[in-house]
């Protein structure tokens, strides 16, 4: 998936200036008329990378992004700044500009990750409340039943890049409200249909795990029990019930469909304003496509404003990214509006 990532991305630089490049936007990541911030995210992690790629700190460490207006469906312009560079690490500015308005700033610190900067010690941190038992990945990718989590994929007409993902859901639902679970896997299209199956040597890199910090549930609709298009509780409800429809179901992902006019139905939505995403190490992307547990939770969804937390970790349970969201909590009418300019 990381290799379709950065096709779509379709980073250049820009002749002239050694601090320019253009990043297109692809349809994976539309909603209605605006783009997944995360996708948005991922090209500004991409062209800090690549500005890097050939200093003595080629790895982002922290990545803090402010969305100050909507990305819209036509290329975009990432112009970096470095402001300060030291010893141990680097410190930039990019901004992502369309048609001339700014539409994101970000600040990034750059490091090495492969030069120790000081002690490492263990700790005892972990999720709580504790997650499900891990699956049996093996025996989930061939389809058999896993007596803790139910398999599906999400297909439909807004964030079409949600049928490229597999996903595991825990069987009993999400009994803490407000804090959602889920094992991911990235899917890739084997023919002309696009009929997907697990992406075995699509591999994973930092810039896609940037983007996995963004692609997450509607904490809102989980909050609010909505039943809207993207209610981690409606989604649930809908894998179990087609699982147990019929036996031969049982190991199979359900596919869980959305419409476009479904969407437009919700009272609310939400809008992310910033978002922070800590890279815990550098991932080889040559270690092949494994599964990532997403943990995701809000705290609070007070007259509007949501916090969000994200921790990414891989089967192993080693901690990959941490990631802190501010969130507004918006009428949904202005999403999809066709006759308005978008707007926060």
């Amino acid at each position: 998936m990381a290799k379709t990532l950065h096709k779509q991305i379709n980073l250049q630089k820009v002749q002239g200036p050694d601090n320019t490049y253009t990043c297109d936007w692809h349809t994976d990541w539309a909603f209605g008329i605006t783009l997944h911030g995360g996708c948005t995210a991922a090209g500004i992690y991409s062209a800090l990378t690549t500005h890097l790629a050939h200093t003595p700190h080629p790895d982002i460490l922290k990545l803090h992004l402010e969305f100050l207006r909507p990305c819209t469906r036509e290329a975009s312009t990432i112009t970096i700044t470095t402001l300060r560079t030291g010893a141990t690490s680097t410190t930039l500015q990019a901004t992502l500009t369309q048609s001339s308005n700014l539409n994101i700033l970000a600040i990034a610190t750059a490091i090495n990750f492969n030069t120790p900067l000081g002690p490492s010690s263990p700790s005892e941190w972990t999720l709580l409340p504790p997650t499900n038992p891990l699956p049996n990945f093996k025996a989930v990718e061939s389809n058999q039943k896993d007596p803790n989590w139910v398999m599906g994929r999400i297909k439909g007409e807004f964030l079409p890049f949600t049928d490229r993902m597999l996903i595991l859901a825990p069987r009993q639902g999400h009994t803490t409200n407000g804090v959602h679970d889920g094992w991911y896997k990235f899917l890739y299209a084997n023919n002309d249909d696009e009929e997907y199956s697990p992406d075995h040597e699509g591999g994973v890199d930092n810039t896609l795990l940037t983007f996995l910090a963004d692609a997450l549930p509607s904490m809102s609709d989980m909050l609010m029990r909505t039943g809207g298009a993207y209610d981690p509780h409606g989604i649930h409800s809908k894998m179990v019930a087609w699982e147990s429809a019929d036996i031969r179901n049982e190991g199979r992902p359900a596919v869980v469909r959305n419409l476009l006019k479904d969407a437009m139905k919700a009272e609310a939505f939400s809008n992310t304003v910033t978002l922070d995403v800590e890279l815990k190490k550098r991932v080889d992307p040559n270690r092949g496509n494994g599964w990532f547990l997403i943990r995701t939770t809000a705290k609070m969804l007070e007259k509007g404003r949501m916090d969000i937390d994200v921790v990414i970790a891989d089967e192993n349970m080693e901690l990959l990214v941490v990631a802190q969201q501010t969130v507004l909590v918006l009428e949904a009418g202005r999403k999809f509006s066709k006759g308005r300019k978008a707007a926060l």
